[in-house]
């Protein structure tokens, strides 16, 4: 009678800590998206703004905001789509943000080609925001800085 009764408590226990696993994957999930949703309010804020900023610098410089926010605001966004919050599939995350700053930049996929070369990597949120700023600010400056001319010329 003893052994059936652990067995029943164990399973009751089992029951129990995999319904709260479950709550807690559902809150983790609604945290990462309400932070996106969040960094997405701040960026179309910065957006309003810039429609009333006339200097060239000052525009700049808000674009870069928003680049900065949406980089790290596509992190949760993949985190909240895969349901693994503990890792980022990086080479997805990678390819979606530089698609992202051509976008931003107006850039031409088939005037300026891109190649990105990532083994499948996993990386933890807290290694993949910053990661993904630093390749943020090194895609733009290449966007702004050494490609200005080509993409300024247009066909031809």
């Amino acid at each position: 009678m003893s052994l059936q009764k652990e067995i029943l408590t164990r399973i009751k226990t089992e029951e129990t800590l995999t319904s709260s696993l479950k709550e807690k994957e559902i809150l983790l999930r609604e945290v990462h998206h309400r932070v996106k949703n969040n960094l997405q309010v701040i960026s179309s804020l910065l957006n309003l703004q810039v429609s009333h900023i006339h200097d060239p610098a000052s525009r700049e410089a808000f674009k870069e905001s928003q680049n900065r926010i949406r980089s790290m605001s596509l992190v949760h966004e993949l985190l909240y789509k895969t349901g693994d919050f503990q890792h980022t599939d990086f080479n997805h995350y990678l390819k979606s943000l530089v698609i992202d700053l051509f976008r931003s930049y107006g850039i031409d996929p088939e005037r300026i080609a891109y190649e990105i070369r990532v083994d499948d990597v996993r990386m933890p949120l807290g290694k993949a925001i910053p990661c993904g700023l630093v390749i943020n600010e090194l895609v733009s400056n290449s966007l702004k800085y050494a490609f200005r001319r080509i993409s300024a010329e247009g066909p031809g």
